[in-house]
């Protein structure tokens, strides 16, 4: 007994001085390239059982003694063995991230998720993917990046928006474009435009600085996208901004380039010579209009009217931080030219991004943008008075200015109206959240954040009394004001190695406020009194509304030994838009995945790196009508004046029953990476339903109204998505890395309220007075028209087919047929980057193929049958003049032109393949060597690049227009594929530089 006790207080007191010498070791865990903390990560005591893991700020704490070795790990970095010497009680480590995409940490909905383990079907497109490209608004930089997204720029008109699908469209007259989020800050996105406003709507993006875009995700399917519910059926944009990096050195960047702009295409007009002769030898027989004398000098008006545009841009900003704080800071001029007269646009910008560690538990940070526009807009695009409108119109003829050098007929000449006109349209944004992170364990956070989008356009335009009457003015400002809270409670904690749990509830609350104020002005005393109070009659209106959106938001994720995956979302969305019985819906969606990589037999293959399959259906909304659609709204007013007395009037019927539509969506992916991931693909197939459409159409008469929106009609969504990376050549020197993307669509109306009929009796809505209808049974832009034929060339008259297939000289709107649809079937990009030493090479291609474009300016351009003499087509130089004639235009004597003027009536002459491959971008840079950078003891880096943008274009032999790629109304997704002398894309050189101090 006496000899255990010994023994036992002999063991005690041998181990004592190793107790003695445990101390704890801290430190914090970041990303070698970003500074940004890593939480998950091993850290294992090298001989031992004893592992812990960092924290989700990356810091850790662990009991060691004497010099032992620690091995850090991570999914998508690599590993370190570090030694820890004997007195150290801190040690700060990074990672090196590895070339795979896996490492990458993707900013989803409320959160953000490995790249290696999500279930969600997100694309990524990194700073890197897009600097130094010239782009004015965001949407340009995702055009060609993204499988499945389609980005359609209206035209080369500044500042417009972009038609933006995400795996096509999933409502008709609702909202139609994704939902933008910036920093957790869902974007407005209204329309702010009068008559003379310009062309399609403004862009929403228009105030952000690309150059402090961090990255952009795009959620394409319902579990990415349910966590947005009511706002997630057309997708998702996730952006975030630069933040700087803890721990980081500051580094200063200045970026200035300069550029050459011109129109990427044209369309071909008779010059003065071919004029003359072609209105004498054919216009005047079609006419009867006397022959004109060659003036003494043409008038070339489409140079008049173009130029060469101008672009200068300048960004500069700030990024580091220390242990406990990082930040951004930057600020961007940009001053654009168009290369059309009168279309000009400055921004300025700041932005701060600030995050602070308070304490181990409390973090706290704010994210805020202001920015200003100025922006010289010419008057409705497609208008008789815009530039390009009237400069391809004017018959050379024409003169531009009298002997004296005053403007010959200023009322109708386009120089006078843009020089003694002024149209200025102007924004002020105010964008950002402020946020609080308290941690109360390692695994259990509270997140609160408060967020706004405070929105102000204005315009004001004023033409001169030398344009008729004694001049107009008239000013309006549009207000939209936005807030929003969030406050969740967050859980992550991975349990006996194999389990990982995170869990988030959420309660959200956005609000806007939108108003605007319009007043108008005639009669000037003189035309140096500019502001509207000055004109001799006034008047004004003004309008104002407001909508709420209330949200409970649930999501959780479970991963079993890091290879099966799970996750589950749901939202309940409270709309003002919607009656108060039908004012939430739940939006839901379930995802699985399973990483086979991580199974033995996929291992034991020994080229495959990995290899994951997902699942995923769910639920997403719709709401995005107008505010009080389901009321019976009345209006007071002029025109609701009763023997000159103040009355009311109705104004909708009303409609308690509207409610949510709804799109259900599911999808199969798989992700494969080979031959030491230099070989990345990733292919998905999704199939989207929409149905309840919230629809604007037809009531019945007896109501007493024309129209309302109701909920009827389903729509379906199919496709492929295809992604592929590759690294075909990777030395020390020189490496190529190249994607390809494909997204394939196939678009079908399924149902429509049977308040229209075709003559087949299939249910349609008329989009536009272009021939385009929403169809059932067909794609949502389908082309319903007259097929034309051709010159007969023996008789010299246009001929169309009928509905059964017959040729006709006289067809009637009976004859009218399906003529194809303006939803691409393909579109994507690929994408190239070469770098050799010092140089860089990227060659960005972006494709579309399948669609339709309908270019209706040659119902104009092609028709000389006109009470105003208008320029015309030079294709209508080949005209038949005898039978055999292959002619593009009838004969002067057919009698088409009599006929109604039926060769210019609308057909399928005006429609044309709008398939096209594009050479977005090709741009050189060269990096200027380290040691020649030390020597300034200033830089330490810098780039000077040159890049062209829209050089080169490939499209149909058949293909009259400027440009392929027009979307007359912007973001309006029903009438997709439409143009009326819409502006082409701008074909620009610009040369730049990047300093880093």
């Amino acid at each position: 007994m006496k000899k255990g006790v010994f023994l036992y207080l002999f063991s005690l007191i041998s181990v004592l001085p190793a107790f003695a010498q445990m101390r704890t070791l801290t430190g914090t865990v970041t990303a070698d390239s970003s500074g940004a903390p890593l939480p998950g990560v091993t850290i294992h005591l090298k001989g031992s059982t004893y592992r812990v893991a960092t924290n989700p700020d990356g810091t850790y704490s662990m009991n060691v003694d004497g010099t032992p070795e620690l091995l850090f790990s991570m999914v998508g970095y690599s590993s370190r063995e570090l030694k820890v010497g004997p007195a150290m009680t801190r040690l700060d480590v990074k990672l090196q991230s590895l070339s795979s995409k896996l490492s990458e940490v993707v900013v989803v909905g409320y959160g953000e998720q490995s790249q290696q383990y999500t279930t969600q079907a997100v694309s990524v497109v990194k700073a890197a993917d897009f600097s130094n490209v010239p782009a004015v608004t965001p949407q340009q930089l995702l055009q060609g990046q993204v499988a499945g997204v389609s980005m359609t720029n209206s035209s080369g008109l500044l500042g417009n928006a972009s038609l933006l699908r995400v795996r096509g469209t999933a409502s008709i007259t609702a909202g139609t474009q994704p939902l933008f989020i910036v920093d957790g800050v869902p974007l407005n996105d209204g329309s702010y435009n009068t008559a003379y406003g310009g062309g399609a709507s403004l862009n929403p993006l228009l105030e952000i600085n690309p150059e402090d875009i961090e990255s952009m995700t795009v959620l394409k399917d319902a579990a990415a996208a349910a966590i947005y519910g009511s706002r997630g059926s057309n997708g998702v944009v996730l952006i975030a901004t630069k933040k700087g990096g803890y721990r980081q050195k500051t580094q200063i960047k200045l970026d200035y380039a300069t550029g050459w702009v011109s129109p990427a295409g044209k369309i071909d007009v008779m010059n003065g010579e071919e004029y003359v002769g072609f209105f004498n030898n054919y216009i005047t027989k079609v006419t009867g209009a006397a022959p004109i004398t060659p003036p003494a000098q043409t008038t070339d008006w489409p140079s008049l009217v173009t130029r060469t545009g101008r672009n200068n841009n300048y960004a500069l900003s700030a990024s580091g931080g220390n242990e406990k704080t990082r930040f951004y800071i930057g600020g961007n001029y940009a001053n654009d030219e168009s290369f059309v007269i009168g279309n000009n646009l400055q921004k300025l910008s700041g932005r701060i991004n600030l995050e602070h560690t308070a304490n181990k538990h409390l973090r706290i940070g704010v994210n805020f943008t202001t920015a200003y526009t100025n922006m010289d807009r010419i008057t409705v695009e497609s208008g008789t008075l815009a530039p390009y409108t009237r400069g391809l119109q004017n018959t050379p003829v024409t003169p531009a200015y009298t002997a004296d050098g005053q403007y010959a007929t200023p009322t109708n000449n386009v120089l006078a109206n843009i020089n003694l006109s002024t149209n200025k349209y102007y924004t002020r944004r105010n964008t950002g959240n402020a946020y609080a992170k308290l941690n109360i364990t390692d695994y259990l956070w509270l997140k609160t954040d408060w967020g706004m989008d405070l929105l102000e356009t204005e315009e004001r335009y004023r033409r001169s009394s030398k344009l008729g009457s004694t001049g107009t003015a008239g000013r309006a400002i549009w207000q939209d004001y936005k807030w929003l809270t969030t406050n969740s409670v967050n859980f992550e904690k991975r349990f006996a190695e194999t389990h990982y749990v995170s869990l988030l509830a959420a309660h959200s609350y956005e609000t806007a406020r939108y108003d605007d104020i319009r007043v108008t002005g005639t009669g000037f005393i003189s035309d140096l009194l500019p502001n509207v109070g000055s004109a001799a009659t006034n008047t004004g209106n003004a309008t104002g509304k407001a909508w709420g959106l209330e949200s409970y938001i649930f999501r959780g994720n479970y991963r079993y030994k890091d290879k099966y995956l799970f996750e589950g979302t749901l939202r309940r969305d409270g709309s003002s838009r919607f009656d108060g019985n039908n004012r939430y819906g739940n939006f839901w969606a379930v995802s699985g995945g399973w990483i086979m990589s991580e199974e033995q037999f996929i291992r034991d293959l020994g080229f495959i790196d990995y290899m994951k399959v997902t699942a995923s259906y769910g639920v997403t909304g719709n709401d995005r009508i107008g505010y009080y659609d389901y009321m019976g709204l009345y209006t007071a007013g002029v025109d609701a004046n009763y023997g000159g007395n103040a009355g009311l009037r109705p104004t909708q019927i009303r409609n308690p029953k509207l409610s949510w539509e709804e799109s259900r969506q599911m999808d199969l992916g798989l992700a494969v990476h080979v031959l030491d991931n230099r070989l990345q693909v990733a292919v998905n197939y999704y199939s989207k339903h929409s149905e309840n459409l919230l629809l604007y159409v037809v009531v019945p008469s007896t109501t007493g109204f024309g129209f309302a929106t109701r909920n009827a009609g389903e729509m379906r969504n199919r496709g492929v998505d295809l992604q592929i990376t590759g690294v075909p050549v990777k030395t020390r020197d020189l490496q190529w890395t190249t994607t390809l993307n494909l997204g394939y669509l196939n678009n079908k109306v399924l149902s429509l309220p049977p308040d229209n009929r075709d003559d087949e009796g299939r249910n349609y809505i008329l989009s536009s007075y272009n021939g385009q209808r929403v169809l059932q049974g067909h794609s949502l832009n389908t082309f319903y028209l007259l097929r034309y034929k051709g010159i007969n060339p023996e008789t010299g008259d246009p001929e169309w087919y009928t509905k059964d297939g017959k040729t006709t000289s006289t067809p009637a709107a009976k004859d009218q047929t399906i003529a194809g649809s303006a939803m691409p079937k393909w579109t994507g990009g690929f994408n190239n980057t070469v770098r050799y030493k010092q140089f860089d090479l990227g060659v960005n291609f972006y494709f579309s193929y399948g669609n339709k474009v309908m270019l209706t300016e040659f119902k104009e351009l092609d028709n000389v049958y006109k009470n105003v003499a208008t320029n015309v087509s030079r294709d209508l130089l080949n005209y038949w003049q005898k039978p055999g004639d292959q002619a593009f235009a009838p004969s002067a004597t057919s009698a088409s032109w009599k006929n109604g003027n039926s060769f210019a009536q609308q057909s399928t002459a005006q429609l044309f393949d709008g398939s096209f491959l594009r050479l977005k971008t090709l741009s050189l840079g060269y990096n200027v060597p380290a040691g020649l950078l030390n020597n300034t003891h200033i830089l330490s880096g810098a780039r000077l690049y040159v890049m062209g943008q829209n050089l080169w274009t490939v499209k149909s032999k058949h293909f009259r227009g400027a440009d392929p790629e027009v979307s007359q109304y912007g973001t309006n997704a029903q009438v997709a594929g439409e143009s009326y002398y819409s502006l082409p894309q701008p074909k620009s050189i610009t040369v730049g530089a990047n300093l880093i101090f």
